[in-house]
């Protein structure tokens, strides 16, 4: 108690002077005259109020000092942890080795025989597809698990990202157990395999790669270095010198008869390679055939005078003729890029030959729709603003895709319509004729008549139009009018070889006493003209009576 009471005189020693200066005042404003003991207690009390604040304030320094100290155990004891899991996971994970890659696969830990491990895993033949996996592992966190062919055996490898970390299980796999087991696996299979070792040479092959030579034991295939083909010697060199897979194919005459096999030879080690060979002679035959067919279609595609197109299933260009590059002025390098159906409308629109459209995307897409859903034969036709027209013709095919067919019709509309106006001249100038006129073609068929000829034989323009057979008007005549021998001479006119014997027959009698005057001519592209002249009242008042004595009755 002693040294507390020292120490606050210590302290309060230097505030003396400045308290009895003070004093003084305090003491008049409370209306007292100054004592000397009040110094001495103002000190004391200041000085007292000092070293409690300086309390308060340790006691919270040391307080905020032992949080940072908890903070700080837990984070230890956190990594602590960490740290023993991750051992703890090293020394439980793999048996044989393990390999911890830090910032990448710059710097690696190893662990047991991790290190002679990894460097025979890197000597493998199947060592690129370990790096791929390992890279994966360390950027991505992915975890694999593989087994790769070694010198004394296979090596299994098995990644795991752990505690941040890429780490590498690697476990020594034994030559198999019961290699008796596994040959008999081997020999049990229905196609050839085998293994060369050093020199290329044969080691061993199962009962399959025996027969399909012709060998009765494995000692006579060795002996003469079996091969199926000399390609498959080739094959082995190169999978040994690139350490990788590779494949290939090999004609063998097997029992007399060509068979074709699809070859696969692996690295094993530095001078082994394991082969095998999948008789695949069918399916050599089938791509042949359909290769063939193609051929085929591709070149009766360019023979076609049609400009014509195939898309496949995804609308993509795979074969075309000259007459499609013409007709659409495509260069055929661009073509030969194989664009799209979409692309090609796209680069016929710049060239403004599509049909004019408000929306072109909606109608590009309704027809790129239809295309993709064609199941049968769809027929249009597309009327270009520079006036040319194009008949386009669909038709799905069995593998898939379209086969379309592209025809300039510009030339055909332009006859076609220059006929309708010829065939309408032609008739408008018959109906100014007083006669009924009919021309019947060398079929018998009615291709041209005037009004007269319809009102004359009380037919109707319906029954007259389609092209109506001379037989059925005189069908139609003798049922409305009666039987008489006028439609037994148009038809020996039309059908006789010699039209000038029936040209002017002179007058007729109708059966309902209708007198007329016959007359056929041939036309130069064979077509029978018919002419009937109405002479009744001429007959009437006429002083010759009417002769039809020549016509059967």
């Amino acid at each position: 108690m002693h040294w507390l009471i020292s120490f606050i005189q210590f302290i309060a020693a230097p505030l003396m002077p400045v308290m009895e200066a003070l004093i003084p005042a305090l003491a008049a404003s409370a209306h007292r005259s100054p004592n000397s003991d009040d110094c001495t207690v103002a000190a004391f009390a200041v000085s007292t109020g000092l070293i409690g604040l300086v309390c308060i304030f340790s006691t919270c320094w040391i307080h905020a000092r032992l949080r940072r100290l908890r903070d700080r155990a837990k984070h230890d004891i956190a990594a602590a942890d960490v740290a023993l899991y991750f051992r703890e996971a090293l020394l439980t994970g793999a048996t044989d080795g393990v390999v911890v890659l830090r910032n990448g696969e710059q710097e690696r830990q190893y662990y047991g025989e991790g290190k002679a491990l990894y460097e025979a895993c890197m000597e493998s033949p199947l060592a690129s597809r370990a790096m791929r996996a390992i890279d994966v592992l360390a950027e991505q966190g992915t975890s694999f698990a593989l087994s790769l062919p070694a010198d004394e055996g296979g090596l299994t490898l098995r990644g795991l990202p752990v505690a941040g970390r890429a780490v590498i299980y690697l476990h020594r796999e034994s030559h198999c157990a019961n290699p008796e087991r596994y040959r008999e696996i081997l020999e049990a299979l229905p196609f050839p395999v085998w293994i060369r070792g050093a020199g290329n040479a044969i080691g061993w092959a199962n009962n399959s790669f025996l027969s399909t030579l012709g060998f009765t034991s494995l000692d006579d295939a060795i002996a003469a270095n079996a091969a199926l083909e000399w390609s498959e010697r080739d094959l082995a060199a190169k999978a040994l010198q690139s350490r990788q897979p590779v494949e290939g194919r090999a004609s063998v005459i097997v029992n007399g008869e060509p068979r074709t096999f699809s070859l696969g030879l692996t690295p094993m080690s530095q001078t082994t390679v394991a082969g095998f060979a999948m008789d695949i002679t069918q399916s050599a035959r089938l791509e042949s055939r359909l290769q063939l067919a193609r051929d085929a279609q591709g070149e009766m595609v360019q023979r076609m005078p049609f400009a014509v197109a195939v898309f496949d299933c995804k609308q993509k260009l795979v074969s075309y003729n000259g007459v499609y590059a013409e007709l659409w002025e495509f260069s055929k390098a661009w073509l030969d890029t194989c664009p799209s159906y979409g692309d090609i409308l796209d680069r016929l629109r710049d060239k403004r030959k599509i049909p004019e459209q408000r929306n072109f995307a909606a109608w590009k897409q309704a027809h790129l729709q239809s295309l993709a859903s064609a199941d049968r034969q769809k027929e249009e036709f597309w009327h270009m603003p520079n006036g040319k027209s194009v008949r386009i013709v669909t038709q799905p095919q069995l593998q898939g895709g379209t086969f379309t067919l592209f025809e300039d019709i510009t030339e055909r509309l332009h006859l076609e319509s220059s006929l309708n106006l010829l065939t309408q001249v032609q008739k408008a100038t018959l109906d100014t004729l007083d006669e009924g006129i009919a021309i019947f073609s060398t079929d018998g068929r009615l291709v041209l008549h005037n009004t007269l000829f319809g009102r004359m034989w009380q037919l109707s323009e319906s029954e007259l139009d389609g092209q109506p057979h001379f037989a059925e008007i005189a069908s139609l005549c003798t049922a409305r009018i009666g039987r008489d021998g006028i439609w037994g001479i148009v038809s020996a006119g039309v059908n006789s070889a010699t039209p000038e014997r029936f040209g002017e027959w002179g007058k007729a009698k109708r059966a309902d006493g209708r007198v007329l005057s016959l007359a056929l001519s041939r036309l130069p592209n064979g077509a029978t003209v018919v002419t009937f002249t109405d002479i009744t009242d001429l007959e009437q008042f006429g002083t010759q009576p009417a002769d039809c004595s020549h016509v059967a009755a």
